[in-house]
Order: structure tokens, then sequence, then C-alpha cells
């Protein structure tokens, strides 16, 4: 199945299907179009690709928002040939839909072209606000972001351990001689970035990197991209042992996101995906710290994020950040 070929079935496909959840609810559910929907979601992970996908999930109808997540997709296909068969083994063989009517394919594409230069320029201007460079602010209100600067630190020597409680927050990435996700291979107390440790399978179903949890920037950040009307809930794995405590800086929405999300940020330890070892509900405009202490026998730690009041009269969307978190090392 060639790329064009491939992203119509799964528009089509993802499209019908949104539109039958919409009118018959959890009834409608359907575990590859899910999934289909999950691999879309983190595909899809830039602001303006964010955009192109939430405009179509909002209008599953819309023929000219089924065509620019069409197109967008087409294009990415082409780029990540391994995307594309897992969308393959997502649509399970479905039928590709008909061409649309060619009376209408001028007003479609015409319709593209425009959205696509309005989503452009919402970008572009979210980029021009956000942007830190030495370009000139817009004429108007000023909006900035803090930035968390942390403590250059050394790994802890054996002769000289920081106590439990002020064990200080990792500046990269573990030194060479330490073993992935073995706090065994690291002095006592030695802080680790969660994401520096490995993932099932390498899969991520979070993203990482640098983010903002309320405007405040954070280093090693994960978060995920929740829905209310269809993704309210991710978890993340991480394969660990050997370590004593988890900590995160902050936990919250990021500037980004539906300012009315209310979020529930959950830590689970081992196989138990049923009590966590901490949980913390987030309020609109909120930022909390998140401590936990693991057990000696501990081989992986999840994290789950999830929309606390899930209303679907009216989608809401945002990610749910966890700033900075970090673990530290039990030592030999």
């Amino acid at each position: 199945m060639d790329d064009d070929v491939l992203a119509s079935s799964a528009v089509h496909a993802l499209s019908q299907y949104v539109i039958r959840k919409s009118e018959v609810g959890p009834a409608a559910f359907d575990a590859q179009l899910e999934g289909l929907l999950g691999h879309l979601e983190a595909k899809l992970a830039g602001p303006y690709p964010q955009e192109i996908l939430a405009r179509f999930l909002a209008n599953p109808a819309d023929p000219v928002e089924v065509e620019t997540l069409r197109l967008h997709l087409a294009r990415e296909l082409r780029q990540d040939p391994g995307f594309g068969r897992q969308l393959h083994s997502d649509l399970g063989g479905r039928v590709v839909p008909p061409p649309p009517d060619p009376r209408r394919r001028g007003k479609v594409v015409a319709g593209v072209a425009a959205a696509v230069v309005l989503l452009l320029l919402g970008f572009v201007a979210a980029r021009a606000l956000t942007s830190d460079g030495g370009s000139a602010a817009p004429t108007g209100t000023t909006t900035s972001t803090a930035v968390v600067t942390q403590p250059t630190t050394t790994v802890p020597s054996t002769t000289t351990k920081p106590s439990s409680s002020s064990a200080a927050t990792p500046t990269g990435s573990p030194p060479p001689s330490a073993l992935a996700g073995d706090g065994s291979s690291l002095s006592a107390d030695a802080p680790v970035w969660l994401a520096d440790l490995p993932v099932p399978n390498n899969s991520w179903t979070f993203e990482n990197g640098d983010h903002d949890v309320q405007l405040t920037q954070h280093q090693s950040s994960v978060w995920a991209s929740l829905n209310s009307c269809y993704t309210t809930s991710r978890d993340q794995q991480f394969r660990l042992k050997n370590f004593k405590r988890l900590e995160v800086a902050a936990v919250g929405t990021d500037s980004t996101s539906d300012p009315q999300l209310v979020v529930k940020f959950q830590v689970f330890v081992n196989s138990d995906l049923v009590k966590p070892v901490a949980e913390v509900v987030v309020n609109p405009g909120e930022a909390k710290p998140v401590k936990a202490d693991l057990p000696p026998g501990v081989f992986a730690l999840t994290l789950r994020s999830s929309i606390a009041t899930v209303d679907k009269s009216q989608c809401r969307a945002g990610k749910a950040v966890w700033g900075a978190p970090y673990v530290v090392a039990a030592g030999a």
C-alpha cells in the first residue's frame, strides 16, 4: 500500500470512528483504531502537526480538515517507512475510501490551502511570542517564560555523600561507567534524570525534553498529550533497580494547555498499577512537587497522567508535564 493510499485509509477510518464515538459513546470502542489514534498523536508531536490533528478531531466530517490531515500524514509516511508499517497494522485491512467527487475537489483544495495558511500564521505568531531570541518583541503586552536554572553539581563521591533529603538535581547524563538503570553502579544518593533510564522496548508513550510547567521551564522533563474526548490517560514505564527515591520539581499543565484542565499525576511501582505510591491532583494554574520513596526490590516505575474530570460535552486538550523528574541511587 503506497503512502497516499495508506494516509487516505487511515484518515478515513479515523474520521468514521470519531464520528461514531460522538454518536453512540463507549459502545463504539475499537482497540485497533484507538491504537491508530494513539500512534498519530505520538507521531504528530510538534505544535503545528498537533493543531492539524486537533482541528480534525473536533470536525472529523469536515472535508477540509480531513484533507489537511491526509496531506500531512502522507508526508510523514514518506519520511518514516516504519511509521507506515505501524499504521498498516493498526488499520487491520480496512478498505481504502473512494476518491472524492471531482466537482468538490477544487473547493476542498482551496479550503486546505486556506487552512494551512491560517495554521502557519498562528504557528509563526506563537513562536514569535514565545521566542527568547534577539528579535524585537511585538507591540502590546509581552509574555515571558521564567527559566529555572539548575545548579552545577557533580556526582557525589563515596567520601562526601549528601543526606537523602539534600540530593542534588542532576545536570546531565550519568557518567560513562554507570550501567543504565542500575543505581548500584553509582555512588549512593547520586541523582539520575528519569528520562535517562531505559524504557520497555525502547518505546516512548510520553515525550521528553525541556518543557514548561505553568510557564516555568524545566530541563529533562517528560509529558503526555491528553484530550478529554479521546485520550484521557497515558502511562510511561521506566526500568530501573537499586534506586531509592523519585523526586519531581513540579507537575502540572504547560502554557499551551486548556486552562480548565484538572490533571491527576500518579506514580506506580513494579507490576502494581492500581495502588500508587504517590498521587497529586493539580488544578488549573497550579504546579506541585512530587516525591515518592521506592522499595528495595524496585524494578519498574510507571508514571500515569490522566484528566481528573472528564467532560465530553467540550473537548479540552493539553499536555500534562512532569518537570525535571529524577531518581536517587541507593548505591552499591
